[in-house]
């Protein structure tokens, strides 16, 4: 993953609660990360509001490779990106950074979006997929 292609970022800071006996940040905060960042993302493109029960989405698959250890402190910068549209998904790709710049971590997560009522998945919108490939000129209008 190329971090040129990243249009968003955020940036973390490092808290106690996040450390492991080891003294770095336990594997499955990093995960904590990855979805503050896709939530900034989303709000940041106007798709979601700032009430939970508003964000219509579940996580349907999550994956990261971890290439560096996060240490109390540092700032971490976790870059975000949606590379693939489907009729109701969307992939998100994640670069995540040190303080100093260093790689460490990439994943990827598909996030559905979901009517709780129903319990059922829903196409993504007209409006989403419009909103969506302004942002990322790499996508196709059409989807997948």
């Amino acid at each position: 993953m190329d971090r040129d292609v990243y249009r968003f970022s955020t940036t973390i800071e490092v808290r106690w609660r996040d450390l492991d006996a080891m003294n770095h940040v336990n594997n499955a905060v990093y995960f904590s990360y990855l979805e503050q960042g896709r939530i900034h993302y989303l709000r940041e493109l106007g798709l979601i509001s700032d009430v939970p029960s508003d964000i219509r989405l579940i996580l349907a698959e999550a994956r990261c490779e971890f290439r560096s250890p996060l240490k109390l402190g540092e700032r971490v910068t976790v870059r975000v990106r949606i590379s693939e549209l489907g009729r109701s998904s969307f992939v998100f790709c994640y670069r995540m950074e040190g303080s100093d710049g260093r790689l460490a971590a990439e994943a990827r997560s598909t996030q559905v979006r979901y009517d709780y009522v129903r319990g059922q998945s829903v196409s993504l919108s007209d409006e989403w997929r419009r909103v969506i490939t302004a942002y990322e000129p790499a996508l196709s209008p059409e989807g997948h």
